[in-house]
């Protein structure tokens, strides 16, 4: 089995991929009342990233060539291709991720003001 180590490895980053992919469908499906899930679920990789733009990392967006690599190396690249590829791969997936973390954290925060500038103003009225 070690002689697939390599391609094996981009399981993983494809899979947290995915379901990050996956994950933004729902929250945009959820918040928007014009999704449309049948145009996404027939859309290949790179159109559903489109299609999620106002959801996902910009840094997801501007390298969503990422996915096909990650095909590639699962279905057409050699065990070395894989191997030498795959550092940087990680390093991708891991500034996505990254984004996201600061996303979500940005919306905590931002939700928080809404709530006091609220919460205050309210108080004021008394």
């Amino acid at each position: 089995m070690e002689g697939h180590i390599g391609a094996g490895s981009f399981v993983y980053p494809r899979r947290i991929f995915e379901k990050l992919i996956e994950k933004t469908r729902q929250e945009a499906a959820s918040q928007d009342p014009k999704w449309n899930n049948s145009t996404f679920e027939g859309s290949k990789m790179d159109h559903k990233i489109k299609l999620l733009k106002d959801y996902l990392p910009d840094y997801l967006i501007e390298n969503r060539k990422l996915y096909a690599i990650l095909s590639k190396g699962i279905h057409e690249l050699t065990e070395k291709e894989c191997l030498e590829l795959f550092p940087k791969l990680e390093l991708a997936i891991e500034l996505i991720l990254d984004e996201k973390i600061h996303q979500q954290e940005r919306q905590k925060k931002i939700s928080s003001v809404k709530s006091f500038v609220s919460a205050t103003l309210e108080r004021f009225k008394s």
